[in-house]
């Protein structure tokens, strides 16, 4: 085990002894692990004798005591609405950023979808879309008008931050073009409905888990808001790193066979909800942002995603 594996298990006793199961009752096997300039984590397999098999997660990297009580706080309200999908978080230690869950069987979608055909991504992706729709569904649905002013405002001062110098950006005049065709349809989303209800928070491919049953983890906001925020959030990764780019028509985010295979099973809104049609790709324009400028700069997984995003956006914004 590594430095921060061997820590975790320091901490396990305690985090036993609140579950109320004897400590040495387990075998441990690595079951994930992220370390960049931003995160330190581990997340550890826990097969026990007798009971099911747990997960020991630790954060060490970023220390944000509120952004985690947060995060548990999300977890804990998801699984008391939607038991059947979402592990059962049953240890937790603030001080150190460590929890214990239950074990959830499968693979991440991002795993799933590697590789596969069209026909096969969008069987997966019908799966996600039924998660994403009982999980909406069991928390507070109500309708909203959509007010596309909030999220173009705040791509606005983007823009006037990359146009002033203060935020580089990779490709920074193809963006500019991209970002400013986006806010020339904000009269395309004025005044329309859209449905709410409380977010994952982080809803990416890799924190859906497509088991027997689908179970999302990783949860880091407890707030309701319009749907478009966890659609967009998920189809705009699937789109920029598994979507085969040469079937998305011009104009489109998504290939239409995946688009109409999760919104028949979501259910919710359909594909022209205004908050999804503004939210994905706005997503898209944010993942553009938050990557470094200079390529020597970007680890192998960031330039990964600045290639699917450079391919993407020809097809999202056509001519530009």
């Amino acid at each position: 085990m590594d430095q921060l594996s061997t820590q975790a298990m320091k901490l396990w006793p305690e985090l036993a002894a609140q579950i109320g199961i004897a400590p040495e009752d387990v075998q441990v096997a690595p079951l994930a692990r992220r370390l960049d300039a931003r995160v330190d984590m581990v997340a550890l397999r826990l097969d026990r004798q007798i009971g099911p098999a747990l997960v020991l997660k630790l954060q060490a990297k970023p220390l944000d005591p509120e952004g985690f009580s947060n995060a548990m706080q999300g977890h804990m309200y998801a699984f008391d609405a939607f038991p059947d999908g979402v592990p059962e978080l049953l240890a937790v230690d603030f001080e150190t950023q460590a929890c214990v869950m239950e074990f959830a069987e499968g693979q991440p979608l991002a795993v799933v979808l590697d590789g596969a055909t069209l026909e096969q991504q969008a069987d997966a992706m019908k799966r996600a879309g039924a998660w994403l729709g009982q999980y909406h569904r069991a928390t507070c649905v109500e309708t909203r008008v959509f007010q596309p002013k909030y999220t173009l405002g705040y791509l606005q001062d983007v823009i006037q931050e990359v146009r002033n110098g203060t935020r580089r950006i990779v490709d920074t005049e193809r963006f500019l073009v991209c970002a400013d065709a986006l806010c020339g349809r904000q009269h395309l989303f004025e005044g329309r409905s859209t449905k709410a209800a409380q977010t994952h928070g982080d809803l990416h491919m890799r924190n859906l888990l497509m088991g027997p049953q689908v179970k999302a983890v990783d949860f880091s906001a407890q707030r309701v808001v319009p749907v478009g925020h966890d659609i967009g959030r998920l189809l705009s990764d699937y789109a920029i790193l598994r979507a085969p780019h040469a079937d998305i028509p011009p104009g489109e985010v998504l290939p239409i066979p995946v688009r109409d295979a999760f919104f028949d099973s979501y259910g919710l809104v359909g594909p022209e909800d205004p908050s999804v049609q503004l939210l994905i790709r706005h997503r898209v324009l944010a993942e553009w942002w938050g990557l470094p400028a200079d390529q020597q700069d970007r680890s192998f997984a960031q330039q990964r995603r600045w290639l699917g995003i450079e391919s993407l956006t020809a097809r999202v914004f056509p001519g530009r």
